[in-house]
């Protein structure tokens, strides 16, 4: 406990003062268990002291009777001297068990017994009058309108609530000056014990002589903090005698009344958000009968919370946003004072205690709903064709996308680089057809389609090409980044340089069947062996020259045995160069290929403690127990180089398998390390309800070698493929299905993110290094 609790705060009794007031116990309870440690331990330290001193009181005399024996006068000098002074030591030494225990052990015990014991009993009584409290306001804000006996209730009330606050006041008086005793009488004990160990070691050689100057300063501490402690105790009980004086009107339910934090203003430039906050009982609709909960209310940016007296949200009412809402006063015959709010979804009932806060908190929450209603920036959209509503239906995705992931920029970073993608040169056009703005790419070929040539792709196999959509995909800045170095251009010069004369370019007119015929010849044309070339251009991160060496039949895993039979690869991520790595992953790198020394790439990247490729290479289920030639997996790699990042990460990634599904889905750490339970739009390969990549006969087989390089062999497909209009409709279904899975997921987030973890633990927190310089890269391109 760092500051004193807010006596001020005892008749509000707010949850986040419980709280503060939780922490203060258990910092104060906690004590009382060191303190038995402490005795404990010292304790048996005296008694195996004891024993000690015996047998050294032995070994001296030994050591003197064997000096007497000695026939050179200067030897038996020395020897029966440092006799005697061992049986000094040991004289000392009893000195300091007996002011062990009267110094230290004892006033532990006693601390102990006078004031932490004491304490528990007050908290009990402080809970029973607290019971007692909500017992008799219940009863009274139970009684009917024209009840006679309301006004005996009343006084119930009252007497109740002054006893509370009273013991209340005197108990969190009480935790603060046994908080601030802690500051100084428990260490006042400890410094005693090292006085007189000092003292005893000062006499053997003086071993503790370097610590007076430090013990000086702590005394010196400790009389500042006595004198404080005086001075506090002083003010605290002037202190109560005002609050209570303040606060007997408070008392009584009929009376007391709570204004707004802020009161609100018209609704200006210059109008300041309405902020209110207190207990009021909720109705509770069941099955059987009607029960009414008292729970702490506060209106935070147009949103009205609930809150438990513990402190934690409830998951049942969670937020309600005040400007969809209709808030009115509700006479019932049943209970006083009662007031609606009104949502889209369902309808809550809630109780203030007298007529003042009733009105007090509708003319708030209706302040508080104009407010929220008028300070929206909405954007009127008239869709008045198919391309506008598309649109619409895309912008909504994206700021769905943003809300969800809470990174403040992430969606509007994305659209600058996806229209920095369709200003490269050729990007215009559909790669293949040259139909006019393709909204489709393949991403590790870098290059852009219509929603035409994209189907084609999707039937020829994520292992030739990965198509995505531009708009209704979540894009990574290392993918991004990728497409900003290709381009239709680039590409184009590679897989159509070597194109026969037979080999007609398609147009957006062209037929399915053509459109598949010209893509399989395309990418397969051109044939060799070119592993080293390879190897050198992503060496030199030129992935457009790769790219090309790609199409030639080089091994995308091929080993340098020049270079400890690193792979490409590996190379990257010792360059920790994560668009490279972006790029090889697209071409099916092997992740889990091992060099010369048995290491992977998580080992080289936790030897380079990069922990963002560390997270990449995870999520592409990266073996983490791979043991290298000396037996060490990444996570020893990262513990010997001292790497807190990597082990850090890497340590995450282990805990978070060890859960349990229910666990893995709440716990947070998911977020940043894999794609667990997202739509299928999001993830690398994209597909809708219509599977496009439904698989077709062909010459290609599923080999190692052709998974690893660019396609080499047509595909010969004997059976019917997607039609044009077929295309249309699974285009404009993705997009409706967009739309449903971003309401819906949106929903489930609604109903409560509090689960296993409510602090949303996540790697986040741990400061990752960010993709700035990759984004600056991409920009001078």
């Amino acid at each position: 406990m760092t500051t004193p609790l807010n006596l001020y705060l005892c008749l509000e009794d707010p949850p986040n003062f419980r709280k503060e007031l939780s922490d203060c116990e258990n910092s104060v309870f906690g004590l009382e268990i060191t303190i038995k440690n402490f005795v404990k331990l010292a304790r048996a330290s005296a008694e195996l002291a004891s024993e000690y001193t015996a047998k050294q009181l032995k070994f001296a005399e030994e050591f003197g009777n064997f000096a007497k024996q000695q026939p050179e006068s200067i030897i038996k000098t020395v020897l029966l001297k440092y006799a005697n002074s061992l049986q000094e030591v040991e004289r000392s030494r009893k000195i300091l068990q007996s002011h062990m225990y009267d110094m230290f052990i004892e006033p532990l015990e006693a601390f102990a017994k006078n004031e932490i014991i004491p304490l528990k009993d007050m908290k009990k009584g402080t809970e029973k009058a607290s019971y007692e409290v909500d017992s008799a306001l219940s009863k009274y804000m139970s009684k009917r309108p024209r009840d006679i006996t309301i006004s005996e209730a009343s006084i119930e009330v009252s007497e109740t609530r002054k006893e509370f606050h009273d013991r209340y006041l005197n108990y969190v008086i009480k935790i603060n000056e046994l908080g601030a005793k802690k500051k100084f009488e428990f260490i006042e004990y400890i410094l005693a014990l090292m006085f007189t160990e000092s003292s005893f070691y000062h006499q053997c050689y003086e071993i503790l002589k370097d610590m007076e100057n430090h013990m000086k300063d702590v005394t010196k501490l400790l009389h500042e903090a006595r004198t404080k402690y005086n001075r506090d105790v002083k003010e605290s009980r002037h202190l109560k005698k005002s609050i209570l004086e303040q606060s007997k009107e408070s008392y009584n339910p009929l009376h007391s009344y709570k204004k707004s934090t802020k009161d609100p203003v018209s609704l200006g430039e210059n109008y300041s958000p309405v902020t209110k906050s207190g207990y009021l009982f909720m109705k509770r609709n069941q099955r059987v009968i009607q029960t009414w909960t008292r729970k702490y209310f506060f209106i935070s940016d147009g949103q009205l919370f609930c809150v438990s007296r513990g402190g934690k949200e409830e998951n049942e009412m969670g937020s309600i946003i005040l400007r969809l809402c209709h808030i009115k006063p509700v006479d019932s015959l049943d209970r006083r004072f009662c007031f609606e709010i009104i949502s889209p979804n369902k309808t809550c009932t809630l109780q203030a205690e007298n007529q003042k806060d009733m009105e007090d908190w509708i003319f708030c929450l209706q302040t508080a709903a104009q407010y929220a209603l008028y300070s929206d920036s909405v954007t009127i959209f008239v869709a008045d064709s198919s391309d506008q509503l598309q649109e619409s239906l895309q912008d909504t995705y994206f700021s769905e996308q943003n809300s969800k992931s809470g990174v403040n920029g992430n969606v509007n970073r994305s659209k600058k680089s996806i229209m920095r993608i369709k200003k490269l040169a050729g990007n215009d056009v559909c790669v293949d057809c040259r139909s006019k703005d393709p909204q489709w790419a393949s991403t590790n070929f870098g290059t852009l389609l219509c929603i035409e040539c994209s189907g084609i792709h999707r039937s020829l196999g994520v292992h030739v090409s990965k198509v995505r959509s531009l708009m209704l995909d979540k894009w990574e800045p290392e993918s991004l980044a990728v497409m900003l170095k290709l381009g239709n251009l680039k590409t184009n010069s590679i897989y159509e340089a070597k194109l026969s004369g037979d080999n007609e370019i398609i147009m957006a007119n062209s037929t399915s069947w053509e459109r598949k015929v010209f893509q399989v010849t395309k990418e397969n044309e051109i044939e060799g062996s070119v592993d080293l070339a390879f190897w050198d251009a992503m060496s030199k991160s030129n992935i457009y020259e790769a790219l090309r060496n790609l199409s030639l039949g080089a091994n995308v895993d091929w080993k340098n045995e020049e270079r400890n039979s690193t792979t490409a690869l590996h190379q990257a991520i010792l360059r920790n160069d994560n668009v490279s790595v972006e790029f090889l992953l697209q071409w099916f790198s092997d992740i889990n290929e091992v060099d010369n020394d048995g290491w992977s790439g998580l080992h080289h990247a936790a030897a380079t403690n990069n922990s963002r490729l560390l997270l990449t290479l995870m999520k592409r289920h990266a073996d983490i127990h791979l043991k290298d030639r000396n037996g060490k997996v990444p996570v020893d790699i990262a513990v010997e180089l001292q790497h807190v990042q990597a082990v850090t990460a890497l340590r995450l990634y282990q805990f978070e398998n060890q859960l349990t599904r229910k666990e893995y889905s709440t716990f947070g750490v998911d977020e940043a390390l894999t794609s667990v339970n997202k739509p299928p739009y999001i993830s690398h390969s994209s597909s809708s309800s219509l599977d496009l990549r439904s698989p077709v006969t062909a010459i290609i087989t599923n080999n190692d070698n052709q998974a690893k390089s660019a396609p080499t062999t047509p595909p010969l497909s004997s059976s019917a493929l997607l039609s044009m209009d077929d295309a249309e409709l699974i285009s404009k279904s993705i997009i409706i299905d967009e739309i449903f899975n971003v309401q819906g997921e949106k929903a489930a987030d609604d109903l409560g993110i509090t689960g296993l973890v409510t602090s949303r633990f996540s790697l986040a927190s741990l400061k990752l290094p960010s993709f700035g310089n990759v984004q600056k890269e991409s920009e001078k391109e």
